[in-house]
């Protein structure tokens, strides 16, 4: 199809379509795209199908298409992306949000009191959807952000002020610069990737996410390894973590939370292909029962 020649909205993802049809890329992408940019939904994408698009997003459409067959992530290209039913922003500093992430913030909420105060930290904030999504959905919570990026941090704090809301932001390192805190409840979404498991990985996420939230030394379990000893330190008596893990770290995890906290317990949940992908922890020693 000429470049010169007008599209309707519905033309222009019969075109990306066939561009993308002997790739791997998600076909769903380049309506992910428009809906974006637009900050449509499904329907309103429908209702425009046979509008003309204007020439100048023409030229964007075509060299986003471009982009997405270069196996860039779609959320970067359009530099957004939807999480629990509202808009964020995103970018190569930070991970795009997957539905395991949803699957965990939905796990915190029915688990704990949404009428009492507490104090959450959000450990590896990246864009800051998690954190921002419990502060918004339980606006009693008092929500900290914390990660290693300062990067991810700028990104996290675009998106806080996207929500209206009014968040500490704190770079830190596990928890360096957050030595004399104590919270009810810490959530992460931490690197748990194991360096050798590249190949298994997907392209997108390999050539253009952030190395620093995906990998982790001792088979994807250092940060836990920092995080299990250092836990009972920065968390009240009752505190519990929630994380995300590696699909196949299951035995393993719970072998090292053992080893770094004998008293700990720990409770699993799988995704619907029935692979562990989060844990919830308590009873940390010096945090007191449950």
């Amino acid at each position: 199809m000429s470049s010169r020649q007008a599209w309707t909205y519905f033309a222009a993802q019969r075109w990306a379509a066939g561009q993308l049809a002997a790739s791997d890329v998600d076909p769903s992408a380049p309506q992910f795209l428009l809906e974006q940019r637009h900050n449509w939904d499904t329907t309103h994408l429908l209702l425009h199908n046979r509008d003309v698009m204007p020439a100048a997003e023409t030229d964007w459409f075509r060299a986003a298409v471009a982009q997405l067959r270069d196996h860039v992530p779609a959320q970067y290209i359009v530099g957004q992306t939807s999480f629990y039913g509202r808009r964020f922003k995103v970018t190569p500093a930070v991970l795009v949000p997957e539905a395991e992430t949803a699957e965990l913030v939905e796990w915190v909420l029915a688990a704990l009191p949404a009428d009492r105060e507490l104090r959450v930290l959000d450990l590896g904030t990246g864009s800051g959807v998690i954190g921002i999504t419990l502060a918004l959905e339980r606006p009693c919570w008092s929500v900290t952000l914390s990660d290693i990026s300062p990067a991810a941090l700028a990104v996290a704090r675009e998106n806080a002020q996207r929500h209206q809301l009014a968040l500490p932001l704190v770079e830190s390192d596990l928890f360096a610069n957050l030595a004399d805190q104590r919270y009810d409840v810490i959530v992460t979404n931490p690197p748990y990737i194991d360096p050798a498991a590249t190949a298994l990985m997907d392209q997108a996420v390999l050539e253009n996410e952030p190395r620093v939230a995906l990998f982790a030394d001792e088979h994807g379990l250092g940060f836990y390894h920092r995080l299990f000893e250092q836990a009972g330190r920065h968390l009240r008596p009752g505190g519990q973590l929630f994380g995300e893990t590696g699909y196949d770290q299951e035995q393993s995890i719970q072998a090292l939370l053992k080893r770094c906290d004998q008293q700990a317990r720990m409770a699993v949940r799988h995704d619907v292909a029935g692979k562990m992908r989060m844990i919830h922890a308590w009873d940390f020693s010096g945090t007191g029962g449950n």
